[in-house]
């Protein structure tokens, strides 16, 4: 139903016609947790929607001022290519959320050297013409305080109020500006607006048609008809939301519709991309199988990891194990082997398979498509070990809250000295809650047809090898 919105939008934020987020999934390499905690009030504002409410705001505010203005519009093809500007600046702000410190660094580093040789001369509200470097601490200041306070606000006015918890958004966040060369960022919500409202009361920030050109532009940007609609709607909802002063500076009319009406609008559009796209980004989520991966993040539905490589059943668990011959030789084991670990022996039981990645990785998550259509059951799971010997190779998973089950599954190929190749199955595994323990007769079932079906399923893909001789 969203398939075409969700693949316009994917183009507009990744300026690719064939949308491929492999450099968000490359965030789940690393050794650290990053700058910033994943239960932190970073997370918490540049998740979500409002993030795509919060890049118009920024940009608005940024264009207050002069210097950081004729930086863009000399220095910039935002005007040719708006797309491209936009995916960079969404590399670097979800690099430095949520990536380990070396690529946030790294992210850091790379926007220095692009600004590097960003220099001028622009025209002050003062009258005065001034020299300007995108490293002059008045405006990479303003640039720290625009974004901060377009990504606070956005999430307030769209997604709910942080409470005590913009304090600490606010303080955590002065971290990037510190990255960035920002010499003392504000540290508190009241710091933020003060230090906002300071370079209005020097009059440092000013309109005109340099400004106009800009907004002009930000109003009836060249993105594709069925995105179009829904930015005019959030464009006119970041406009009723802004400071009287700056939409004044700035030429612009609140919404005829009036503020609270512009509002709902702005909440529709984040609504209906909320539904397009998916509740986590791709971003979000390798952050996510970094942190499983060195143990700082645990969001399994059971507390006991490693249940399929220990050979006891812990008390209150139950084992299901299957060991079933499938062919012969190594084209047979190579076959087996490669269809576990491209989930080809899940789609072949008849499962409809939504990893996060395209290839198995250590922490991937999984949901597993049960059923059809509007009665499908997406059950989620994650890699929690990979198998990678010689001659058995495989994983195992492990459920999620939402799981029908708590506990974990290996999918294993081995291949015996003799050359037989085996399939082999084990679920250690106990009811999620009450009502599975209630109907356990029907969970049983199900489970012991799925694993026939798994079985059925690695015989085709060992009947196939063994009848090409390749895999």
């Amino acid at each position: 139903m969203f398939s075409s919105l969700r693949t316009k939008l994917q183009q507009t934020f990744s300026a690719q016609e064939s949308y491929d987020p492999a450099w968000e999934r490359a965030l789940d390499a690393g050794a650290d947790a990053g700058y910033f905690a994943h239960d932190s009030a970073v997370w918490t504002v540049h998740g979500g929607m409002s993030p795509i409410a919060a890049g118009i705001r920024a940009l608005l505010t940024q264009a207050l001022h002069p210097g950081a203005l004729a930086g863009v519009a000399e220095h910039s093809n935002y005007r040719a290519d708006p797309l491209s500007r936009l995916a960079g600046t969404i590399r670097w702000i979800f690099t430095l959320t949520y990536g380990d410190t070396v690529a946030a660094d790294a992210a850091c580093a790379w926007v220095a050297r692009r600004h590097a040789p960003v220099t001028g001369k622009y025209l002050a509200a003062s009258g005065a013409q001034l020299d300007y470097a995108a490293s002059d601490p008045g405006l990479s200041d303003w640039v720290h305080l625009a974004f901060a306070d377009a990504f606070l606000r956005s999430h307030e006015i769209f997604s709910g109020p942080l409470g005590s918890r913009a304090d600490e958004y606010v303080r955590h966040w002065a971290k990037a500006g510190e990255l960035m060369g920002v010499a003392n960022p504000p540290r508190s919500e009241e710091q933020l607006r003060e230090a906002m409202a300071g370079y209005e009361a020097r009059g440092e920030l000013s309109g005109g048609p340099r400004v106009a050109e800009v907004v002009s532009f930000l109003k009836n940007p060249p993105l594709d008809p069925v995105v179009l609609p829904g930015y005019k709607l959030l464009f006119a909802a970041v406009v009723a939301t802004l400071p009287a002063s700056h939409r004044e500076m700035l030429g612009l009319q609140l919404p005829v519709v009036g503020q609270r009406v512009a509002r709902i609008g702005g909440k529709a559009a984040l609504g209906l991309a909320g539904l397009a796209l998916a509740k986590r980004g791709p971003a979000e989520l390798a952050a996510r199988r970094r942190l499983f991966r060195l143990g700082v993040l645990d969001d399994l539905s059971y507390p006991d990891r490693g249940l399929t490589e220990n050979p006891g059943v812990p008390n209150g668990y139950e084992q299901i194990l299957r060991r079933e011959y499938v062919g012969h030789g190594d084209a047979v084991f190579q076959a087996l082997a490669s269809g576990i670990m491209s989930w080809k022996l899940h789609e072949g039981a008849g499962l409809r398979v939504l990893a996060d990645t395209p290839e198995m990785r250590m922490a991937t998550r999984v949901r597993l498509g049960i059923g059809l259509g509007q009665l499908r059951w997406n059950i989620p799971c994650r890699v929690v070990s990979l198998i990678e010997e010689e001659h058995r190779r495989g994983f195992a998973y492990g459920t999620l809250a939402g799981h029908p089950e708590s506990g974990e599954e290996s999918f294993t190929a081995c291949q015996e000295p003799d050359g037989s190749v085996y399939l082999q199955i084990r679920a250690v595994s106990r009811h999620a809650n009450l009502l599975f323990r209630i109907v356990s007769p029907l969970t049983h079932l199900a489970q012991q047809l799925a694993t026939d079906r798994y079985v059925d399923a690695a015989r085709r893909i060992a009947s196939g090898a063994e009848s090409t001789g390749r895999y």
